[in-house]
């Protein structure tokens, strides 16, 4: 079982790496190619089925070339792991700086900092299912594509 614990927790850091680092050969070791997708992109508003996506080593690697285009910069710090059987569960921050066109936010030159949890199914090591909780709202506000709302007085 510890094995089965180091293991997942290994991949799951290994997997949000490569948004660091940009080394997609990681992902053909630790990602499946029959790996389910439960967390619709940012902002998308489609209906999403609950079987989730597709969501093998060319989606994930299609994403992340997306997100680091947009932001050359992006770093993702893993801060928290926990694991339980199958399920690996991680706390991360994430910064950046949208200064590349085609990505999630407009190219503002401000920097990003927030915080997501995502959720993994192991099998064998390597990841076969995702579901993720992003602060998609926090990205556009810290970007200045939206305006931050502002408080009446009560």
């Amino acid at each position: 079982m510890d094995e089965q614990r180091s293991s997942g927790e290994a991949a799951v850091r290994e997997w949000f790496g490569v948004f660091n680092t940009g080394d997609y050969e990681v992902l053909e070791r630790i990602h499946s190619d029959t790996c389910r997708n439960h967390a619709p992109g940012p902002f998308d508003l489609s209906e999403w089925p609950t079987e989730g996506r597709t969501f093998g080593v060319a989606e994930i690697r299609g994403t992340i070339e997306w997100i680091r285009s947009n932001q050359p910069d992006v770093h993702v710090d893993v801060e928290h792991v926990l694991v339980d059987r199958d399920q690996v569960v991680a706390w991360v921050r994430a910064t950046g700086t949208p200064t590349g066109a085609g990505g999630p936010i407009p190219p503002t030159g401000k920097p990003l900092n927030f915080a997501q949890a995502h959720r993994f199914r192991m099998e064998r090591g390597r990841i076969v299912e995702h579901w993720a909780v992003r602060d998609d709202l926090l990205s556009l506000i810290q970007a200045g594509v939206i305006q931050q709302p502002t408080s009446s007085p009560s």
